[in-house]
């Protein structure tokens, strides 16, 4: 599986490659990285025979923690190597990891005077990194009994809602056929709204991800097109639906009443939406005189911060206190399972809020039967013993981080907003790490807790922790 992954990392060098040759840009990069590769590819799984090919549930956890630090590792070689950006080992590291794990954090600043093809290079990372995610979300993690797939045992009970089809090869070209589907139908359209080819291309593979890199340092904001936030909005909602209920609405239709988590999705992004736009109508009027624009803006930013992709169109750390506010909780919550979202996904957070009902249920009637519920099923005490212990895991390794920052010399504001946004893998912040700030300033301690925080968040904490268990190699 790593040598696969590496070997996937250094053939998605070549549109890089050949941007870098036709424009005359330092292509040498670009090559030694698909030379890297395709090496490791080949040492690492060109003589592994089909009768080796099983994957226990041990090896499983190790297969995937490895292949995505592999990745982020392979994937820093052309960000260190061109001349550029001038990273050091560590920046080009940063920036790898934030694009695989589609966070969006950057220790880049001066994009508008990038070579294109290193531009590509970070929007393809991420483009890579989103559907990584899909397929460990739908292939993997639920028969490690991880992520928030195994839910929707909740919703239809047995294997075939795991998997679209009884072979997961065959889910996975569904998958990646959807999602180039709506990659290229995201460029089209901001294609025609305004956007260079090149723009439309690499904006598109951000968004779908929901990664949030872009190609100029004002994000969003170089363009003042009510066209493009819209539809960029629409497109980051996408990215954070379940590409298992996008692929059955397409084929059979959408029943809405029996999806629980996409009904608590979308009236998450409305509320967090009208609340923004309303603060700012009312507490900024001078900077957002009409309700068109304030919504505008509340629209982009609550699916940006929703979906965990960071695009930004305005400084929103210089907004009013409330939006703050729903911004910030936003962070914590994420989009659905399934998707190409980070954070904590609303299944869980939906799970939590019915116990919580059922707890205040069993208080207010001691004599009834406060039944957990998702839709029409009843979820049993396993799943949601899983989803306290994910919550706890979750807060505990985000207030560790915050310390680490802390320790490393950060404000309290950025040390906290770092890691959430490391954490649930969205990458503008408050504070120091607003969205007219990059990381490039953080001391090396703090970038590496970033890193590190980047990657748990992205693999569901669980994955990547075990790995670090004594125990876990004590039993292999």
């Amino acid at each position: 599986m790593v040598g696969i992954v590496l070997g996937v990392v250094g053939l998605a060098q070549i549109p890089s490659l050949g941007v870098a040759l036709v424009l005359g840009e330092p292509w040498a990069p670009f090559a030694l990285t698909l030379a890297i590769g395709l090496g490791l590819g080949w040492l690492f799984a060109g003589r592994v025979q089909r009768e080796d090919l099983s994957l226990n549930h041990r090896s499983a956890f190790l297969a995937v923690t490895l292949s995505w630090v592999g990745a982020c590792a392979l994937g820093a070689v052309p960000l260190l190597t061109d001349p550029a950006p001038a990273l050091s080992v560590l920046d080009a590291f940063f920036e790898s990891t934030a694009g695989f794990t589609t966070t969006g954090a950057t220790a880049i600043s001066g994009l508008d005077r990038m070579p294109r093809s290193l531009l590509l290079w970070r929007s393809l990372s991420q483009w890579l990194g989103g559907m990584g995610m899909v397929l460990l979300g739908v292939a993997v993690f639920p028969l490690l009994g991880l992520g928030g797939m195994q839910l929707f045992k909740a919703e239809a009970p047995g294997p075939s809602k795991d998997k679209l089809t009884p072979r997961i090869a065959e889910t996975a070209k569904i998958l990646w056929v959807l999602y180039l589907g709506l990659t290229v139908l995201d460029a089209v359209l901001l294609y025609f709204g305004g956007m260079s080819l090149f723009d439309a291309v690499c904006h598109s593979m951000s968004t779908i991800s929901t990664g949030g890199f872009s190609t100029h340092d004002a994000s969003l904001a170089h363009y003042d097109s009510g066209f493009i936030h819209l539809v960029t909005a629409a497109f980051m909602l996408l990215g954070g639906t379940s590409f298992l209920i996008l692929h059955l609405t397409l084929t059979r239709g959408l029943v809405f009443s029996k999806q629980p988590e996409l009904r608590a999705y979308l009236a998450i992004f409305t509320a967090a939406a009208l609340l923004v736009a309303l603060d700012l109508g009312f507490r900024m009027p001078e900077k957002y005189d009409s309700a068109a624009m304030a919504l505008e803006h509340g629209i982009f930013q609550a699916a940006s911060i929703l979906t965990t992709t960071g695009f930004t169109t305005r400084d929103f750390d210089l907004w009013p206190s409330l939006s703050h506010a729903v911004l910030l909780i936003l962070c914590f919550v994420g989009g659905m399972a399934g998707s190409t979202s980070g954070g904590i996904k609303v299944i869980r957070v939906l799970v939590v809020a019915r116990l919580a009902w059922a707890q205040f249920f069993r208080l207010s009637h001691p004599r009834g039967v406060g039944a957990i519920r998702i839709g029409t099923q009843t979820l049993d005490e396993g799943i949601v013993l899983s989803v306290l212990g994910f919550f706890g895991m979750w807060f505990f390794v985000l207030f560790l981080g915050t310390a680490l920052l802390s320790l490393f010399g950060s404000d309290v504001l950025t040390a906290f907003s770092a890691a959430a946004v490391s954490l649930g893998n969205i990458g503008p912040g408050f504070g120091g790490v607003g969205p007219s700030h990059t990381y490039h300033a953080l001391e090396t301690g703090a970038k590496l807790t970033l890193c590190a925080l980047m990657i748990l968040g992205r693999l569901e904490i669980y994955t990547a922790l075990i790995v670090l268990s004594p125990s876990f190699w004590r039993r292999w």
